[in-house]
């Protein structure tokens, strides 16, 4: 007899933290900022004033030593949002332009570009502002607070691609696998579930006829001549919860186009998923081999999303006495962290936690269904 975990693989990624050892920038700490993930970190209300090389980028003498460090490095050409939260009312911002690989160098010598210096400014009056960013340079930027406070800022990049005339452009990636016009064409379109714009993504389908294939597009055309029932199709992108579309029915009458819209969802700090089908030998830390799938799914994940970090959480239903039923649902989540482990994730990306029968779907189950959601893996993105 199995116990079934379920998870949607709607899926998540979401945030950097500043306990991320492996996105740290080794000669001033900073923590490197990924697009479209939030980063959450507190000041540590350091005492004193700033007297490194970073104090000469800005006219500010009382400048204190309590600060943020963060780095980044596009990988295209664009302009740049930093969109931020705090409590805080009064911050100061330096952002330099450094060459990439001697960002260090280039600060201590003062050889830095100022990109955009701000004192006595807030994250609302930020809101609206645009940096112009390059490929081939870091952009080192520093937010400093008065001394001993220690309250949070949360940050987050978001980044938008131009063109050489400075216009906008779409993350589009167009793929057109007609090869007859004659006939009918099925096109998949995954788009960010927010701003409905484009997003470039991995895109796998797999059935019973030859509609198998691994993709690379935002916007795919291909012919089909009938209608398949029963397919699949997987949809990874970075920066984005993964979706997997199961029994998936790519519909056509023989005569007319058709389409399916996707939307993916930007990972978030906070967000919780469910690992579906998830199977474990019952009463038992075991876990199943019909779960290798869904497993290999959150590591393909973790691989595509290196700055996330995840809790895994256990949760059974109440068969049995409550330090039983923790003690179970522990194991099983560390079950879990440990092939992660095994595959070459991190292990100071992951924890594993199990609560038991604290926080059951159904509270009274009446049947098995309710049971079995009950007995459930979540992940939760830190």
């Amino acid at each position: 007899m199995k116990s079934a975990c379920s998870i949607l693989f709607y899926w998540w990624w979401c945030c950097c933290s500043g306990q991320q050892t492996n996105t740290k920038n080794p000669c001033f700490g900073g923590i490197k900022i990924v697009e479209n993930q939030e980063i959450n970190i507190p000041f540590q209300g350091l005492k004193g004033f700033e007297k490194s090389a970073i104090s000469s980028y800005i006219e500010k003498t009382d400048l204190a030593k309590n600060s943020l460090w963060f780095w980044y490095e596009p990988a295209r050409i664009g302009k740049v949002s930093l969109l931020c939260k705090t409590q805080i009312d009064s911050l100061d911002l330096v952002i330099i332009r450094t060459n990439a690989g001697v960002a260090c160098e280039e600060i201590d010598t003062k050889k830095a570009v100022p990109v955009f210096v701000k004192s006595n400014t807030n994250c609302r009056e930020l809101e609206n502002m645009k940096i112009d960013v390059e490929t081939g340079y870091t952009y080192t930027l520093v937010y400093f607070t008065k001394e001993k406070e220690e309250r949070n800022l949360s940050l987050n990049i978001d980044f938008q691609s131009v063109g050489k005339k400075g216009e906008e452009l779409l993350d589009t990636l167009r793929l057109n696998l007609v090869y007859d016009k004659t006939k009918p064409v099925y096109s998949i379109h995954v788009l960010d579930q927010e701003t409905k714009k484009p997003v470039s993504s991995r895109i796998v389908i797999s059935s019973t006829l030859d509609l198998d294939g691994t993709y690379l597009a935002s916007d795919l055309y291909m012919n089909i001549a009938r209608s398949i029932k029963n397919g699949m199709i997987k949809v990874d992108a970075e920066g984005y919860l993964s979706r997997d579309f199961e029994n998936h029915f790519f519909k056509t009458d023989g005569r007319k186009n058709t389409n399916d819209t996707l939307f993916l969802k930007k990972i978030t700090r906070g967000t919780v998923a469910k690992l579906d089908k998830m199977y474990f030998q019952a009463g038992s830390d075991i876990i199943l081999e019909e779960s290798l799938p869904k497993l290999r799914r959150l590591r393909d994940f973790m691989v595509l999303n290196p700055s996330v970090n995840i809790e895994i959480q256990g949760h059974v239903n109440l068969d049995g006495s409550k330090k039983a039923t923790k003690r179970l649902s522990k194991k099983r989540a560390y079950q879990i962290l440990k092939y992660l482990v095994n595959e070459n994730i991190p292990r100071n990306r992951l924890s594993a936690v199990g609560f038991g029968f604290e926080k059951p779907v159904f509270k009274d189950p009446i049947n098995d269904e309710q049971k079995e959601e009950n007995r459930r893996v979540e992940i939760l993105i830190k």
